[in-house]
């Protein structure tokens, strides 16, 4: 039987996956009910998702449920075909296996060496194959906390399997957020050039206050500077991302600073800055800011006409230069309206010497500010103009770093 029509939305969020087979495993946790939503994750981002299902697990989920998310015949029983070695070697060979949820006990076999049914087998073959291992526990708390659990960790990353850790509330360590498992198993099936490497991003606006409860800001999401540090982790490099008030969650395996107005933003990216490599200066920093900060609530009723001084705000990329001399340096422009000869913006940041200027117009609807996509004019130190999209800002910040490894590989 054919379920070609249930793998229609594959490749329709992204495709870094594109390509790529997954063994998505699920072991019997509460937490399985969010199984068919990360398997959509997977595919929508370009996987091909192979479901994979100790018997207790699916006593609480159909296989039926998995097979329609997927496309693909749950495997549940190990039979003569062995499976499991049909999953790791020769043409069925998958690029990662992904254990979500993970349980304690089948925490405790891929430990011990147990393999007793689908998923501790395909684990182990999986781990003998040199084969990605991506694992989601999920449990409760006090379980969680114990010594037995922590060292049960412990030694998973030792064998080199990546965990993503649970969020931990209501007395539960809750499964880890689809959007983890997949930042987890793109990190996991990526090339890693930037291993070695530390890289700081910005990102969002900044909002200055004129008072307590009012400011002046910019309508920028972060979604680019988001992107652009998911991409930076993917290919190996450590990464720190300073960002100001948005509301989307950082990537996995980021470390986020948030702060409020371009004063904190320079002090946060100069503190993590330290022994860094470069710098992908993506947040929309406001230019002004209020001269004057009044304390409380100006009343309206009490002023009804209000007059701002607006003084310059510190350039963050200036204080970086004379901060860090040797930094790499990825620069945004914003426009308003199509820049005639993008070489004549990155001159304007010349006595910057950044490795690459991106330019955007957010005059454009659907593109920059609050929006999905982005389309960049790109200016390399070597001279290169390159045009990035417009496609969704996950795409256009791949092709933004690997310019930026291409220019590296250039010059100096």
């Amino acid at each position: 039987m054919g379920y070609a029509h249930l793998k229609d939305i594959t490749g329709s969020h992204g495709d870094e996956l594109a390509g790529k087979r997954i063994a998505l495993c699920v072991t019997a946790s509460a937490s399985i009910y969010r199984a068919p939503e990360t398997a959509r994750l997977l595919m929508r981002h370009g996987a091909d998702v192979i479901p994979v299902m100790t018997r207790e697990a699916a006593s609480l989920l159909s296989p039926e449920v998995m097979r329609w998310a997927t496309g693909n015949d749950p495997v549940v029983e190990v039979t003569g075909r062995i499976e499991y070695v049909e999953l790791t070697e020769g043409k069925g060979r998958v690029d990662a296996v992904v254990v979500a949820p993970m349980t304690e006990n089948a925490a405790a076999k891929v430990v011990g060496g147990i393999a007793d049914d689908a998923v501790s087998l395909l684990v182990s073959c999986a781990l003998g194959s040199g084969i990605p291992v991506v694992v989601a526990p999920a449990m409760h708390a006090s379980m969680y906390s114990s010594p037995v659990v922590r060292d049960l960790m412990a030694r998973l990353r030792s064998l080199g399997i990546v965990v993503v850790g649970p969020t931990v509330k209501e007395g539960k360590a809750k499964l880890a957020q689809p959007e983890d498992v997949l930042d987890a198993v793109i990190y996991a099936t990526w090339p890693k050039p930037l291993s070695g490497r530390r890289y700081v991003v910005t990102a969002g606006p900044t909002r200055e206050r004129i008072d307590m409860v009012r400011f002046v800001t910019n309508p920028s999401s972060g979604r680019m500077g988001l992107e652009l540090a998911r991409v930076l982790r993917a290919l190996g490099g450590d990464v720190t991302i300073v960002h100001g008030p948005i509301s989307l969650r950082p990537p996995w395996d980021v470390k986020a600073v948030g702060v409020e107005s371009a004063r904190e933003m320079l002090a946060a990216v100069l503190g993590a800055l330290e022994g860094a490599d470069g710098l992908f200066a993506a947040a929309a920093v406001a230019d002004y800011e209020p001269a004057e900060v009044h304390s409380g609530k100006i009343e309206s009723r009490r002023h009804p006409t209000l007059q701002l001084t607006l003084r310059a705000t510190p350039k963050v990329v200036e204080e970086v230069r004379r901060s860090f001399p040797g930094i790499d340096l990825v620069l945004f422009k914003a426009s308003y309206g199509a820049v005639e000869d993008p070489r004549e913006v990155f001159q304007e940041y010349a006595a910057l010497d950044p490795v690459l200027v991106a330019v955007n117009d957010v005059s454009r609807k659907g593109i920059g500010f609050g929006a999905e996509e982005n389309e960049l004019v790109v200016v390399t130190r070597s001279g290169l103009v390159r045009k990035l999209g417009p496609a969704r800002k996950s795409r256009v910040a791949r092709d933004l770093v690997q310019l930026y490894l291409e220019e590296k590989r250039r010059g100096r």
